[in-house]
């Protein structure tokens, strides 16, 4: 079981950096995070909770496809793109709360 929390003054979590982490099984992201990048969670199967920073303003392409054990998400209302197939294959979500800001979402997300 493992659990993250980005240290404050990281801004960007970039490409693939926890892809295929199957031991992952939570991550914190600080306030000073303000975008998540492509394929950034991908395959992490363990993964079941996210607190996303409420200043991240992007949500990659497949950054959480096929986190499998990923039951909800809350997105901060500063984001305003979530990527293509951005949840995709998360079988087990049952609830994602998108606010008003979002102005794009890509297909599959």
């Amino acid at each position: 079981m493992a659990n993250i929390s980005i240290s404050y003054g990281l801004t960007t979590i970039y490409d693939y950096v926890f892809q295929y982490c199957s031991s992952l099984t939570s991550i914190t992201l600080p306030d000073s995070v303000t975008s998540i990048g492509d394929h950034t969670f991908e395959y992490c199967d363990s993964l079941t909770s996210v607190n996303i920073s409420n200043n991240v303003t992007s949500i990659g392409v497949h950054t959480f496809a096929y986190c499998s054990s990923l039951t909800s998400v809350n997105i901060p209302n500063r984001v305003t793109s979530i990527g293509t197939g951005a949840f995709g294959e998360c079988t087990s979500l049952t609830s994602v709360t998108i606010p008003n800001s979002v102005t794009s979402i890509g297909g599959w997300a």
